[in-house]
């Protein structure tokens, strides 16, 4: 079992072991819904294990892409993690989530996006925290705002076309 860095009411946030690939593979790299709201396109097998093996935290570090599990079935159901983002000239961190089409609606990504926010908070000293989604993307949209975090600019993500870019600013402490 590979470290667990978030546990939430449903779901685990754990570092990546090898044998997730194929699971991963299966349900979101290669999903056409899922790479809408993302490069545009379903991954080749090639291009997901370059990612990878790349972007996840196999060490458990807690500052990359980490696996998604539910915590009833121990079904895994997407990716999640704090990662470095440097698109607007500062060090910032960036809390992203991406589900499997079955996950749904039920609430996950609130529910992650929530705990990444308090993670990020506690293990870093950054004034914000940011987010990124594509601007059709409602879902993903509606779940950042429900957690807090607001509209703050569009870019032009190389290669990937127009996204927005939401922040979070350090709650005050009292």
């Amino acid at each position: 079992m590979s470290m667990v860095i978030i546990s939430t009411p449903r779901l685990l946030l754990r570092g990546a072991l090898p044998e997730d690939f194929d699971v991963l593979f299966a349900t979101v790299f290669s999903d056409a819904r899922v790479a809408e709201h993302l490069s545009g396109a379903a991954m080749s097998r090639d291009q997901a294990r370059q990612f990878f093996d790349q972007e996840f935290d196999h060490l458990g570090t807690g500052r990359k892409i980490g696996v998604l599990v539910e915590k009833g079935s121990s079904a895994l159901v997407g990716y999640a993690g704090l990662k470095p983002f440097k698109a607007l000239g500062r060090e910032d961190y960036e809390v992203g989530f991406v589900l499997n089409a079955r996950s749904w609606g039920r609430g996950y990504a609130t529910e992650i996006g929530r705990a990444q926010l308090e993670y990020g908070f506690a293990t870093t000293e950054l004034p914000r925290l940011v987010a990124q989604v594509r601007p059709e993307n409602l879902g993903s949209a509606k779940a950042l705002a429900k957690i807090g975090m607001n509209y703050l600019q569009t870019y032009d993500r190389p290669n990937l076309g127009i996204w927005d870019i939401y922040v979070c600013p350090r709650p005050v402490s009292s």
